[in-house]
């Protein structure tokens, strides 16, 4: 099993213009942070807030989830879109147009499971959650990944915010893989 190093967040980000025009919203602030969860009613985990004080939202330059140890039956790859930004004046913001009310109310995703942080390559079908339902508004939130297409299937992808960071590649390292 290859060792990762850990992330640097400070070098997270990939510089494109669609996702700065439509997921990137302007800097976050404590009030930002508060009104989010206040209106949300959750505690977002400071890893989370720390990655969007650098840049809130957008596409990030290790684009998928892998899962070096997966067995036969379980997911092994998840291709993320973009992180939401924490606002509603972009389109793909946790506010925005295209954010939690939207996948909420006209996709039915669920909304007991916590708050949709991301989208993947899958235009809509799949949706990434700061998961709540074990740790209660205030805890620790794991990371889910779930899929409209099967019926709202909920697949638990790390036991935290970090945890999913670290299991974050880029299309070169996820050709190393597969070798």
């Amino acid at each position: 099993m290859e060792i990762r190093k850990p992330l640097n967040i400070d070098n997270f980000w990939s510089n494109n213009e669609y996702y700065a025009e439509n997921y990137v919203e302007k800097p976050l602030t404590d009030e930002m942070i508060a009104f989010t969860e206040n209106k949300l009613g959750y505690k977002l985990p400071q890893s989370y807030i720390e990655l969007m004080r650098i840049q809130n939202g957008g596409n990030p330059k290790k684009e998928y989830w892998y899962n070096e140890n997966a067995k036969e039956n379980e997911i092994r790859i998840i291709g993320i879109a973009g992180f939401f930004g924490i606002g509603s004046n972009k389109s793909n913001s946790i506010f925005g147009k295209f954010g939690n009310k939207f996948w909420f109310d006209e996709w039915e995703y669920p909304r007991d499971l916590g708050i949709i942080i991301a989208d993947t390559e899958s235009g809509g079908h799949d949706m990434i959650y700061l998961d709540y339902r074990e740790c209660g508004k205030e805890g620790e939130p794991k990371v889910s990944v779930c899929f409209a297409e099967y019926d709202n299937k909920i697949h638990v992808l790390a036991n935290s915010f970090d945890e999913f960071l670290a299991m974050l590649v880029t299309d070169q390292e996820l050709d190393n893989f597969f070798g």
